[in-house]
Order: C-alpha cells, then sequence, then structure tokens
C-alpha cells in the first residue's frame, strides 16, 4: 500500500478547487504532474434532482508542464438541496501514469 501512495505521490494528483455564488458552484479540476506529459484528460459530470438527470462528458488531449498546476476546465453547477452531484477526473498518458479522482459536494452521493 505505501508503494501506491508514493507512486501517486511521485507521478501527480488532481484537486478541486470549488467557490459558490449565490446558487451557483463553480468547480475548477486541477492537475499537477512531476514529469511533462501530453495526456489524454476525461471529465464527466453527472448530476441527478427533482427535475431529472443531466450528464456531460469532455475529452481532450493536453500537453501539461512538470510541476505546475493546471486547471482543466471551469464547470458551473445549479446544485439545488437533494441533487446528488459527481464529477470524475481522468488523466492518462496511455502507459505508465494514470490519475483519477472524484469530487461531490458534502452530502452528495452517486
Amino acid at each position: 500500500m505505501n508503494t501506491l501512495i508514493l507512486l501517486a505521490a511521485l507521478s501527480g494528483q488532481i484537486t478541486f478547487n470549488t467557490s459558490q455564488q449565490g446558487d451557483i458552484t463553480t468547480v475548477i479540476p486541477r492537475v499537477t504532474l512531476a514529469e511533462p506529459c501530453d495526456c489524454q484528460v476525461k471529465i464527466v459530470s453527472v448530476r441527478q434532482g427533482q427535475g431529472g438527470e443531466s450528464s456531460s462528458r469532455q475529452q481532450n488531449t493536453l500537453s501539461i508542464p512538470a510541476n505546475q498546476a493546471i486547471d482543466l476546465t471551469r464547470l458551473s453547477l445549479n446544485i439545488h438541496t437533494g441533487d446528488t452531484v459527481k464529477i470524475i477526473v481522468t488523466v492518462s498518458d496511455g502507459k505508465s501514469l494514470h490519475l483519477s479522482q472524484q469530487w461531490s459536494p458534502s452530502g452528495s452521493s452517486l
């Protein structure tokens, strides 16, 4: 298990910056890598609530420099009480690097 934690720390990490203005929650996934990478980035967003279900998927190839926090996208969501939301971000070079991280607001799970 310690080896897996060490490998994740050496390869990079995905974090989420969030802010709220009124009913709108803004989520900005960021990645920091130890080595430069031409990486495939996938972002999946799923929201379920009284009004139904919505989902979106983004996929792109990005040149990500080493040791710099890079914003991958900006998602603005109107999250109501009782909604469940999940955002999954995956960054991969198709070889040895594969990072995945999930974000859900407090009290929300799918």
